[in-house]
């Protein structure tokens, strides 16, 4: 008789990645609770649970966050936090066979849960390969200020430490860490499994159809109107946002027709929505990876992405034949040059949009990852 691990995914959820990969695992038939601490902020959804510990921590937790963080406030308040949470990880750790954790957390602060689960031999799964939780700080653009300033010595030897040890201490107690070659690689104490080789999973329940199609319906002709592009970013600084806005203003400049639509900090909704709604997207100009989350969401809709980043061309000899996502890529000086090239080329648009569209369906979609 085949048995069923009970698993659990979370505590932390990051873009979406986790509630896609609970839903892979159900339609698979594998019991799986995915539960957060805390409801994130653009609303992805898809916990399966809310215990009630869980429950009363957020409670002291909200009202920690409209009270002046006074020292008794945070006695007050945020202990009951920690200490509602760590009751609810003592069950839960008897309670599942199999932890998937991402992002370098697990249930405990600091990890201490993992060296308990390991002597109990559950299997756990460590995640590292979403970008800032294991890339070395001084080469990570989240740490910059708004003002363009980067983090000072004592602070960069201070997180550099930090991250160093938490890769360390998910590599010694996991049976599987899962890193990405260009975020997770330098801090490594051991060999882990290539993200790029498994994929983002993803699963919209929204239908998969192009709502602003520049294709006339009659003539079946490129239908004369500004290009609509979007960009979303999570960390404006990070994702090189600056950069971006200036080169669509020169590209303005230049006489090309924009409509360019730049959203931050709006529920996930509102984002799936604006993505129907445009021509392509620009992802970011930093990026270690040809698609991360919002250009996977993208081209669930068969809309093409535009992206950035050092050393792209080299990551291709780290990636499975055939796992390669179709994205427009480029070095960051050049973001301004592929914009263009998407702006004028409407059938090399529709190509690598869907492409785009028929990869993350059957390569990356929920069950497949």
């Amino acid at each position: 008789m085949k048995k069923h691990y009970r698993v659990f995914i979370g505590p932390t959820e990051i873009a979406g990645y986790y509630r896609n990969l609970c839903e892979g695992f159900k339609q698979l038939g594998v019991p799986c609770d995915f539960i957060t601490y805390k409801t994130h902020i653009f609303g992805y959804g898809g916990e399966t649970k809310n215990p009630t510990f869980l429950r009363l921590a957020n409670w002291f937790n909200r009202v920690l966050s409209i009270l002046n963080r006074s020292f008794i406030a945070k006695v007050l308040f945020a202990l009951p936090v920690e200490l509602l949470r760590a009751a609810w990880a003592i069950w839960a750790i008897f309670q599942y066979d199999v932890f998937i954790f991402g992002f370098g957390r697990s249930l405990l602060p600091y990890n201490v849960d993992l060296p308990i689960l390991r002597k109990l031999k559950k299997t756990v799964i460590s995640n590292l390969a979403h970008g800032s939780e294991a890339r070395p700080p001084y080469i990570c653009g989240a740490n910059q200020t708004e003002d363009g300033k980067f983090l000072d010595m004592p602070q960069l030897r201070a997180k550099t430490k930090y991250i160093k040890e938490t890769v360390k201490r998910h590599a010694i107690n996991s049976t599987l860490l899962i890193g990405a070659p260009f975020s997770t690689s330098q801090f490594a104490s051991s060999r882990f499994i290539n993200s790029l080789a498994l994929g983002i999973p993803i699963k919209l329940n929204t239908v998969t159809k192009n709502e602003y199609s520049d294709l006339n319906p009659i003539t079946g002709k490129h239908k004369s109107r500004p290009i609509r592009i979007l960009h979303s970013p999570s960390n404006p600084e990070a994702k090189g946002t600056p950069v971006i806005v200036k080169s669509i203003d020169n590209l303005r400049q230049r006489g090309y027709s924009i409509d360019f639509i730049l959203i931050q900090g709006r529920p996930f909704k509102e984002v799936l929505d604006e993505i129907q709604h445009c021509d392509f997207v620009v992802d970011q100009v930093y990026s270690d990876t040809p698609m991360a989350g919002f250009a996977t969401e993208a081209a669930w809709f068969g809309k093409p992405a535009v992206v950035g980043g050092y050393g792209l061309d080299r990551l291709k000899k780290y990636v499975p034949a055939g796992m390669w996502p179709p994205s427009k890529t480029c070095h960051p000086d050049q973001i301004e040059q592929a914009i263009e090239e998407l702006i004028v080329d409407a059938d090399e648009r529709e190509r690598l949009g869907r492409e785009a569209q028929a990869f993350v369906q059957t390569k990356w979609n929920a069950i497949e990852v």
